[in-house]
């Protein structure tokens, strides 16, 4: 197995399913067991910063949170008991779905000005499934990214309605349930070097050689921006990471409209290369800047079996990602500074603004504080905080925030392989606590499709954090 140094959760599932039924790849399998059983060594090594703490109520209350919301406490799931993580059913129910989109990962979101909330998913499942008692997922396809807008409920928050989500979805065809392609949908951003015909795409195949993930998003005068990540799925699914493209859409009229996130143009040259992916998650700041972060992944050493992940970031010159790009970067003695042009492997590999092995680098402002949320590396199921005083670091001061269970809610095998992407979604957010959506996939390929709790693999899984600032509490 190969990880892309931007994606590295993300692996082609079709191949991966006859990699791991190949005898000939079992020594690699073995390998790639002992690899994790060192990256937990690493992990531990860097210490598992689960020192106690006991409650204090009366500096950090209990919260009194809305029965309606559908909480559910997962106790001592933080050795500071002032911190109260939750799962949220209400959401995970709104994500439970039987027809259409009922699968997905790269769940990102964007706070759109008008109250609305932007959804964008990488691979995605479209078609049927089973009701609650069996989610079983039946025939699907496989678009590789999907978008979709939230509405705002009555309250104005974020509305937790199915009839709130408006799937912006190409579908193939709804009006005959027993025929082909029934709640199929197309890849929403093809690639210009897409291999299949425009007759194919019309019958509802999907593009596999090259293809687009979805990066973050920002709001500019009026209009909608968000960075799509080129990627090359070529010999042995290697999933390269290729170009990058900006893709502006138009916010003019209401979900529904034709004019409504109507994409207005596509530069897919944005970057012709783009390594590292900066820009996989974004921080528009106060100081004019849009700050655009990454976890760049390396082996210190030529001998190393396991890479580091380090979060580095660049910045936009204005809030518009079109405005020139500086990168930060240390020199050789250390010192950082901030240069035009893009960095060589070299300058990138030591420009680290953590020290910690981290993925999944999520940055925001509360306060006089920056703080950056991060998956432990390589797929641990701890989620760390960090702080800093400024945007581009350092993040140090870390600490474990919360941490995946072993389970998932769902009928059927309840365990999970990987644990990945656990991002960060403060446009949901109700009372300033901390919301995540967390990616898991099934132990084999086959056990997405026709089994009892298949449809529940493969999907995101909602959690609150309460009183996250207590970590930081001196």
């Amino acid at each position: 197995m190969i990880f892309n140094c931007n994606y590295v959760s993300i692996i082609d599932k079709k191949k991966l399913l006859l990699y791991s039924n190949n005898p000939m790849n079992c020594m690699r399998r073995l390998l790639f067991t002992f690899v994790c059983f060192l990256a937990f060594g690493l992990v531990s090594a860097q210490g598992d910063l689960t020192h106690e703490v006991a409650a204090n109520t009366e500096r950090w209350p209990v919260p009194q949170t809305d029965s309606n919301w559908k909480l559910e406490y997962l106790p001592h799931n933080n050795a500071n008991h002032n911190v109260y993580v939750y799962k949220d059913k209400l959401y995970d129910g709104l994500f439970t779905r039987t027809l259409g989109w009922n699968g997905g990962d790269g769940v990102q979101t964007t706070a759109l000005p008008d109250g609305n909330v932007f959804w964008s998913f990488n691979d995605s499942f479209y078609g049927k499934a089973t009701s609650a008692s069996t989610r079983i997922r039946q025939s699907c396809n496989f678009p590789r990214n999907s978008i979709m807008v939230q509405t705002p409920g009555e309250d104005g928050l974020p509305g937790t309605k199915s009839s709130n989500q408006k799937w912006l979805a190409d579908w193939v065809q709804r009006s005959n349930s027993s025929g082909s392609g029934y709640y199929h949908c197309r890849t929403h951003l093809r690639h210009p070097k897409g291999e299949k015909t425009d007759a194919q795409i019309r019958n509802g195949e999907i593009d596999q050689t090259y293809l687009y993930w979805a990066g973050d998003g920002t709001v500019v005068d009026g209009q909608l921006q968000v960075l799509w990540a080129g990627v090359y799925n070529g010999t042995e699914n290697l999933m390269q990471s290729d170009n990058r493209a900006l893709a502006i859409y138009s916010l003019e009229g209401t979900p529904g409209d034709a004019t409504y996130l109507k994409l207005l143009s596509v530069d897919h040259s944005f970057f012709e290369k783009d390594p590292i992916g900066y820009g996989a998650t974004l921080w528009e700041d106060e100081d004019g800047h849009t700050y655009l972060y990454s976890c760049n992944q390396f082996k210190k050493n030529p001998d190393d079996i396991l890479s580091t992940s380090s979060p580095v970031v660049a910045r936009s010159t204005t809030h518009d990602l079109r405005s020139p790009w500086e990168y930060y970067i240390a020199d050789k003695n250390g010192t950082f500074h901030w240069q035009n042009t893009y960095p060589t492997s070299e300058e990138v590999n030591r420009s680290a603004i953590s020290s910690r092995s981290v993925s999944t680098a999520w940055v925001f402002k509360d306060g006089d504080w920056y703080y950056m949320t991060a998956q432990g590396y390589v797929f641990g199921k701890q989620v760390y905080i960090m702080r800093s005083r400024n945007p581009w670091g350092p993040f140090e001061e870390c600490h474990q925030l919360w941490t995946m269970p072993w389970v998932l809610d769902k009928v059927g095998t309840r365990t999970y392989g990987k644990f990945y992407m656990p991002h960060l979604h403060q446009a949901l957010s109700r009372e300033g606590e901390l919301v995540f959506s967390t990616n898991t996939d099934c132990e084999k390929w086959e056990d997405n499709f026709n089994s009892k709790g298949s449809a529940d693999f493969y999907r995101p899984y909602f959690f609150r954090i309460y009183n996250w600032k207590a970590v930081f509490d001196d």
